[in-house]
């Protein structure tokens, strides 16, 4: 790699060393004291500077107007006057990103954000951007207090508000009442000394803290199953907490769906998150606004689906269906695949693929996706030529992980009670199943009572076990990292058996293309998934630490 290097003087290195990483080589970092909005700036300069980045960051030091050398001076020690230095600097940032007029130059600056004891209802609506990266509390490692639950206002102020109060502890006192009987059940059915890990049982170690670390992680794989089975009892009011990591051009876009929603909830959470993002990248999210676009678009699609779609009972048999896919995704797929590595055009290479035999066509499949080795290794794009709709109707349990992949294209229908619920077969075999089936029925009984008058906040009393209808529809690429990661035996059993049903339909109109689907895991026994993985996890950690893990 030929790189001119910056010619700094001793002066400028010593300005310029706290803030990157090198000061000659062709490749460098931000070590992180540097404001985000700097960040930006500093990169949209790219195109229009024919200088280093690190000789750009020298000028805004070195500009009167940009404020930029105090902020560095009070970087460096306890400064009072940093607060102004930044907003003065941020006056002068705000020009020039104005002057660029490009919204990929708020794709440069990052920041962080936690949203807490928000309602499982509004995580959805957080996590449904692809543009951010969020990362959840999880209902598998977490036990829920009977008081976590998101008081709605509309509702605490009805007469509701005792009925709404009392089904919530309901639920939530039930589930966290189970907890300890249900760990006992799967203790019982799964034993410690019986559990197989690689070949060895754990009830045959005789090192002491091999031991150790295994009955570690059979324990947190104990709570695990457990709590996957009582998470059928959660309201989708539930208190949570999602962090979420985001540029600035995802945020604003965030923000504005989020204020934009038909729940004051999330209108809030936006609201609040525009308030603190204004603090540390103002610049990058001042546009952000409630939409009248999203609201009205939302309303009359609405009225129009009431009015053409009136009294049609809804279907609930078939949990994975197959709605829609190209016949010819064989021929696409491969015409892809040779199209970059040829200067023919697309027409003249599809020409020659369907001249050629079923034989000839495998063999470009088999050289293009038969190398992987493991399911991180994806099909390169060629393979994002072939599309697939699946109608799904889950749990919301099972709806809340799969929504998580946002690379497909996913629409859901509102939480209701319309379309039953499911029972996970541990409830009947402990004998909790009759007072789960009292909790279901309590909150459908308050769900159709406030549907009538707050049809929207009616979905905060529904549990996790009723179903929810989504439609997904995803490329071949995203089938292979959505199949084969969703299918491992350590998730949920609710959403495995969706993702292999999703196999199974691909492998009946696309055998060839399923045939390098190599790491789909189609045993439906059930069994302490999670135990591999938490004996992996406590092995790593005595290797760093070097030293016993406590229990």
């Amino acid at each position: 790699m030929i790189h001119i290097a910056d010619n700094f003087t001793e002066e400028e290195k010593r300005i310029l060393s706290p803030y990157f990483t090198n000061l000659n080589g062709p490749v460098y970092a931000f070590t992180g004291r540097v404001p985000e909005e700097v960040v930006a700036v500093l990169f949209s300069k790219y195109s229009r500077s024919k200088h280093s980045l690190r000789h750009n960051f020298l000028e805004l030091v070195q500009e009167p107007d940009s404020g930029f050398a105090s902020i560095l001076e009070s970087l460096g020690g306890n400064d009072a006057g940093f607060a102004a230095a930044l907003e003065k600097a941020r006056d002068f940032f705000h020009r020039i990103l104005v002057g660029y007029g490009d919204d990929s130059v708020g794709e440069l600056g990052i920041a962080h954000v936690a949203c807490e004891d928000v309602s499982n209802i509004a995580t959805k609506r957080l996590e449904d951007a692809r543009l951010t990266s969020p990362l959840e509390k999880s209902t598998r490692y977490v036990v829920y207090d009977a008081d976590t639950y998101y008081r709605e206002p509309g509702i605490m102020a009805s007469e509701f508000r005792d009925e709404y109060v009392a089904v919530n502890e309901l639920l939530l006192k039930t589930y966290a009442g189970q907890v300890e009987p249900m760990k006992d059940y799967v203790r019982q059915e799964w034993s410690i000394e019986e559990s197989d890990l690689s070949g060895k049982k754990i009830g045959e170690i005789s090192d002491e803290k091999e031991l150790k670390r295994a009955k570690t992680a059979y324990e947190a794989a104990v709570r695990a199953k457990a709590l996957d089975v009582l998470r059928y009892y959660l309201p989708a009011s539930t208190l949570t907490n999602v962090g979420i990591t985001a540029n600035g051009r995802g945020f604003e876009y965030l923000i504005s769906k989020l204020m934009s929603d038909e729940l004051q909830e999330v209108r809030t959470i936006g609201e609040q998150m525009h308030a603190e993002l204004s603090k540390v990248i103002p610049s990058l999210v001042k546009r952000a606004k409630p939409s009248s676009y999203l609201t009205r678009t939302r309303e009359g699609v609405n009225r129009l689906a009431k009015s053409a779609l009136p009294n049609h009972a809804p279907e609930t048999s078939d949990s994975v269906t197959l709605i829609d896919y190209d016949a010819e995704a064989e021929n696409k797929v491969v015409s892809a695949a040779l199209y970059g590595f040829t200067h023919l055009s697309m027409a003249q290479v599809r020409s020659r693929v369907k001249s050629m035999t079923e034989q000839e066509r495998l063999e470009v499949l088999e050289a293009y996706v038969g190398l992987r080795s493991n399911r991180r290794e994806k099909p390169m794009r060629a393979a994002e030529a072939a599309y697939y709709t699946f109608d799904v109707l889950s749990d919301y349990g099972a709806y809340r992980d799969l929504q998580r992949h946002r690379m497909l294209t996913q629409i859901a229908q509102p939480l209701t009670t319309a379309l039953g619920y499911d029972v996970p077969p541990e409830l009947k075999e402990v004998g909790f199943q009759d007072k789960f089936h009292d909790c279901m029925k309590a909150a459908s009984g308050l769900y159709e009572k406030l549907h009538l008058a707050y049809p929207n906040e009616a979905q905060y009393v529904v549990p996790f076990a009723f179903k929810i209808r989504y439609l997904f529809i995803f490329n071949l690429r995203e089938a292979f990292h959505l199949i084969e990661l969703r299918s491992m035996p350590q998730g949920h059993p609710s959403y495995r058996r969706i993702v292999q049903k999703m196999y199974a339909q691909i492998k009946r109109v696309h055998p060839a293309f399923a045939s390098y689907m190599r790491y789909v895991y189609l045993d439906d026994r059930d069994a302490l998934g999670r135990l591999k993985g938490e004996l992996r996890t406590q092995e790593k950690l005595a290797q760093l630490d070097g030293r016993e893990i406590k229990t």
